[in-house]
């Protein structure tokens, strides 16, 4: 049997679902709107989902942000930033944000693949998603200035929600029901829920059975064999 790894590797191979998972996070019927942004002057980021073992489950960290002036106040996100000159790939950022925000060692991160590019118009950033796998549970030690919680969501659990909604206000001032995940009580919703859902879809698509192959790898096996 193909370890969890090899298929997670194997899924993130091009083709990716793309807008198709996105718009399944997007509220139905929502009014058209842009905050008409110069897209030449967008901001590059990148975000890591971070799988690891934890018990007999795969576990991703998400980070809830402080409450302060800003675009991303009290969020629930996925480590990650903008890119920095220090930074030579969209990995590299993804990293470095990761040990920056959650106060762990990524060393031993290994790259499984990437999603595809979101645009966020109200921020003018375009966020890249990484994925990596590391092959224990780490120690998180977040920066306090960075993150008010860490919260850690079961992948399969993720998968496996109905279809959830709640309503929010639209940028136009309309109420919608907008979709999100739920993680322990709190909302993912946004660009956040549009990664996740890609992410799920892909494996959906390409590894129907991917749900049975990782609780049958994490119930038989160490680890180290992931």
């Amino acid at each position: 049997m193909a370890s969890w790894k090899l298929i997670l590797k194997e899924a993130l191979r091009p083709p990716l679902p793309g807008p198709a998972a996105h718009a399944k996070m997007l509220p139905d019927n929502a009014p058209e709107f842009s905050w008409n942004h110069d897209k030449s002057k967008g901001i590059q980021s990148s975000v890591l989902i971070l799988l690891y073992p934890y018990e007999d489950r795969i576990l991703i960290p998400f980070i809830q942000r402080p409450v302060y002036p800003g675009y991303h106040s009290g969020q629930i996100s996925l480590p990650g930033g903008k890119c920095e000159d220090v930074d030579s790939s969209y990995w590299e950022t993804a990293l470095r944000e990761t040990r920056e925000e959650l106060g762990i060692d990524t060393d031993e991160v290994e790259y499984l693949g990437q999603l595809s590019r979101i645009y966020i118009d109200r921020s003018n950033f375009f966020v890249n998603p990484q994925v990596g796998f590391l092959k224990y549970t780490p120690q998180f030690n977040p920066d306090p200035k960075e993150v008010a919680e860490v919260l850690k969501a079961d992948i399969t659990e993720l998968a496996t929600q109905p279809r959830l909604t709640d309503t929010m206000l639209h940028p136009t001032g309309i109420p919608v029901e907008m979709p999100y995940f739920n993680a322990g009580g709190k909302h993912i919703w946004g660009a956040t829920a549009m990664i996740i859902c890609e992410l799920i879809q892909t494996l959906n698509t390409k590894y129907p059975a991917w749900i049975n192959a990782l609780h049958s790898c994490s119930g038989h096996t160490s680890p180290e064999s992931l």
